[in-house]
C-alpha cells in the first residue's frame, strides 16, 4: 500500500477512501486519524465506525483470521494484564497484552460479556459484584465507568443476589446493561417474601431505568454463567426452598419485550444422577449446555453438549456430542471458529477438542481462574468525546463516593 500522506485525501474522493479504509484492520485505521483533519473527521464518524464493524464481523463469518480470544486472570495482582490470542485455523498465537486501566475493589474481576469490540467487566466479589461496571474497548484503551444504583434500601435487607448482563440493541444502535437484584423482605407476619429490583442501563441515554413490576419465575443461581441467544440473555435459575435453592431451569430475559421466561432443561440422566452442573454456552448460534459427570481427577472423562435447536422449544433439545478427553473436564471456556471447544481440565491446563477431526490439542496456557471470551477488534468509542475514562486516577472519585454510601447504608 502506498504511503499515506496529508495529500492522499486530495487524490481520492471521500467515498473511495471510505470503502478502502473500512476494509483495513482496526488498529491501522486508528493511526490514520493523524493524517489530516478530514481523515480524522470521517474515521471518527458513526457511519464509518459502523461500516468498519460490519465488515469485520462479515470477515469473521467468512473465515478470515480477525477474530480473537481474550483471556485474563480472575485474581488480579498489581498489574492486571489481559492477553489477546489470534483465533486462526492452526494455533492460538499471542497478539499482544493489554493492561486493564481500571481497578477492582476486591482485586478480582469477572468478564460479563463482549460484543462489537466492547468488553463488559465488573468486580467478582459478591459484595461488589455489579456495583460498578466497566464497558471497555481494549484496542482503543478507553472505557466507561457505570455506577449502579444503590444496593441497599432502608426498608429491606441488602440485596442477597446480584446478576448482570451486557448486550447490543441493534434496533436502537445502543449498548445496554442489566442488573437483577434479589432481596428478601419480611412481611407483617414475619414471613420472608422474595422481591426483585431490575434495571437497564442505556449507554446512549446514560442512565439506569427501572423495569416496573418485573416478574421472575426464580432466582439466578450462577450469575457467572450467562449466554445471549436470539435476542435473549440466559441464566441458570431455581426456586428458593427455605434456605436452599433447588429445581434447575433456565431463565431468559427477552431484551426486546423486557419480559422474563422460564425454560426447562431436558431430562438427561448423566446430569440428574450426579452433582455436576450444566454450563450454559452458545454453540453455532443456538442455546446449548455442557455437562461433564464427575469421574475423578485422574484418567479420562466423558462430557456432553446438548443443543436447543429451536429457541424456547423444550422438545428441540438434542444431545449433539458425547466425547472423551484426557483428565476431568471442568467447564467450557468457549468455541473457536475452527469448530473446536476449549475446555478447562483438572490438571490446570486447557485443551482444544476438534469436533470434526476428534483430535485433542493441549494448549500451553495455564488456566487457573482465567476468564475467556471471543473478541473482535473495533473502533466503537472512537467517536465518543465525553464520559470516557483512560486512567485509574479518574476513578478515585467514583470509589470514594461508593465507600461513603456503603458506610452510611
Amino acid at each position: 500500500m502506498a504511503q499515506i500522506t496529508k495529500e492522499t485525501d486530495k487524490q481520492f474522493p471521500e467515498d473511495i477512501l471510505f470503502e478502502v479504509v473500512s476494509r483495513l484492520p482496526a488498529k491501522s485505521v486508528g493511526r490514520f486519524t493523524t493524517v489530516s483533519k478530514s481523515w480524522y473527521a470521517f474515521i471518527r464518524s458513526p457511519a464509518f465506525i459502523a461500516s468498519h464493524l460490519n465488515r469485520s464481523i462479515a470477515r469473521n463469518v467468512d473465515g478470515d483470521s480477525s477474530l480473537y480470544l481474550l483471556y485474563m486472570s480472575n485474581n488480579l495482582g498489581e498489574h492486571s494484564i489481559c492477553t489477546v490470542l489470534c483465533d486462526n485455523m492452526v494455533s492460538f498465537d499471542e497478539v499482544h497484552e493489554v493492561e486493564l486501566p481500571m481497578d477492582f475493589e476486591s482485586k478480582t474481576c469477572r468478564l460479563v460479556g463482549s460484543c462489537n469490540g466492547l468488553v463488559c467487566l465488573t468486580d467478582d466479589h459478591c459484595a461488589f459484584h455489579g456495583r460498578i461496571m466497566y464497558v471497555w474497548n481494549p484496542l482503543l484503551r478507553k472505557f466507561k465507568c457505570i455506577i449502579g444504583t444503590c444496593c441497599c434500601n432502608r426498608l429491606y435487607k441488602k440485596f442477597t443476589e446480584v446478576s448482570v448482563g451486557f448486550w447490543y440493541d441493534g434496533a436502537k444502535s445502543d449498548y445496554k446493561l442489566i442488573r437483577i437484584m434479589h432481596f428478601e423482605k419480611l412481611d407483617f407476619a414475619g414471613c420472608v417474601k422474595e422481591q426483585y429490583h431490575v434495571e437497564v442501563y442505556s449507554l446512549n441515554a446514560g442512565y439506569w431505568r427501572k423495569i416496573d413490576d418485573a416478574k421472575l419465575p426464580g432466582i439466578i443461581k450462577y450469575s457467572h454463567q450467562s449466554a445471549f441467544v436470539d435476542g435473549a440473555l440466559i441464566w441458570r435459575a431455581g426456586y428458593s426452598l427455605g434456605s436452599e435453592i433447588d429445581t434447575d431451569f433456565i431463565l431468559s430475559f427477552d431484551t426486546r419485550s423486557e419480559l422474563f421466561q422460564r425454560m426447562e432443561f431436558p431430562d438427561f440422566q448423566e446430569y440428574r444422577s450426579t452433582q455436576e452442573v450444566p454450563y450454559l454456552v452458545v454453540y453455532k448460534g443456538c442455546l446449548a449446555f455442557f455437562v461433564a459427570p464427575d469421574c475423578g481427577a485422574i484418567g479420562s472423562a466423558v462430557w456432553s453438549i446438548w443443543v436447543m435447536k429451536k429457541f424456547g422449544v423444550v422438545e428441540s433439545w438434542v444431545k449433539e456430542y458425547s466425547e472423551e478427553t484426557p483428565g476431568k473436564a471442568l467447564w467450557p471456556l468457549g468455541f473457536t471458529k475452527n469448530n473446536e471447544i476449549l475446555i478447562d481440565t483438572s490438571h490446570g491446563g486447557i485443551i482444544a477438542f476438534n469436533f470434526e477431526t476428534k483430535q485433542t490439542k493441549i494448549l500451553n496456557i495455564y488456566s487457573y481462574n482465567n476468564c475467556w471470551i471471543n473478541y473482535t477488534e473495533s473502533l466503537v468509542f472512537l467517536e465518543e468525546k465525553n464520559e470516557l475514562v483512560e486512567n485509574r486516577s479518574s476513578l478515585e472519585g467514583h470509589r470514594t463516593s461508593i465507600k461513603e454510601e456503603n458506610a452510611s447504608g
